[in-house]
C-alpha cells in the first residue's frame, strides 16, 4: 500500500526538531517479572505537552498532504473531550492553519477545559447534533465532505485515514527491541491498523477498545 508523499513541509520539519523522545521502558513490577513476561512500554506521552502520542503520529502525514495542497483551513469532528480536536487546534495554530471543529451533541453552557483550549488555540467550534454527526463519519476521504471550499480540507474522526498509517509505522521503526506482541487502546483503530500494516508478519498485535459499552 503506497502512503502519503515523499517530501515533508520545513514547518513540519521545525516542529518535530521541538518534540521529545519517546523511550521504552521496562516494568519491572514483581509480579510481572515472576510471570516470565518481559512488558515494555513505549513513552509516546514524552513527545510534548499536547500533541504526544499517537495525536503527532497520526497527524504528520495527513498535515504535510494538507500543506502541499495549499490548505488555508482543516475541518474535523470530535467529542467534547475530544484529544484529536486537541491536537489539531493547537497545530493549526503552531502552523497557521485555520481549523473547525464538528463537535458531537449540543453547546454546554459552561466550556469544559478541553473546548477552552480549542477555543483559545483560534478552533471555530460548531456544534452538531448526534444524528448529524452520524452523517459526517460517512464522508472518508480529505476532498469528500459537501459544501468544501477551495483551500478548506476534511479529516474524518481521529484521524482516521490512510495517511495516519505512515506516521504510527514510525513507532514500530523506533523499537530496537525484540518482542513478540504489541498492545495498544483503540478508538477509531487508527493506530491499530497502522501497527498492524507496520509489524512483521510473526508479530501478533492486540488491540483493547478504549471505547465506552465498545
Amino acid at each position: 500500500m503506497e502512503i502519503g508523499i515523499a517530501k515533508m513541509n520545513q514547518q513540519l520539519v521545525e516542529l518535530e526538531k521541538t518534540l521529545g523522545r519517546s523511550t521504552l521502558n521496562q516494568i519491572k513490577e514483581p509480579f510481572i517479572v515472576e510471570s516470565g513476561i518481559e512488558l515494555y512500554l513505549k513513552r509516546d506521552d514524552l513527545l510534548h505537552p499536547v500533541i504526544s502520542g499517537n495525536k503527532w503520529r497520526k497527524l504528520k502525514y495527513i498535515l504535510n498532504h494538507a500543506l502541499s495542497c495549499g490548505t488555508h483551513t482543516i475541518i474535523s469532528m470530535g467529542g467534547a473531550y475530544s484529544n484529536h480536536l486537541h491536537a489539531l487546534a493547537y497545530t493549526g495554530k503552531i502552523l497557521g492553519i485555520n481549523t473547525v471543529g464538528m463537535i458531537r451533541g449540543e453547546r454546554p453552557k459552561d466550556l469544559n477545559a478541553t473546548l477552552k483550549d480549542l477555543q483559545d488555540w483560534g478552533m471555530q467550534l460548531s456544534f452538531v447534533s448526534r444524528s448529524e454527526y452520524r452523517q459526517l463519519r460517512e464522508y472518508k476521504q480529505f476532498d469528500s465532505l459537501p459544501k468544501l471550499k477551495k483551500g478548506e480540507y476534511w479529516l474524518p474522526e481521529g484521524g482516521a485515514t490512510a495517511l495516519a498509517l505512515q506516521g504510527v509505522a514510525e513507532l514500530v521503526d523506533e523499537i530496537d527491541s525484540d518482542y513478540d506482541c504489541l498492545c495498544v487502546p483503540c478508538g477509531t483503530a487508527t493506530t491499530l491498523a497502522g501497527l498492524i500494516y507496520a509489524v512483521p508478519q510473526n508479530k501478533q498485535v492486540l488491540g483493547f477498545s478504549a471505547l465506552k459499552g465498545a
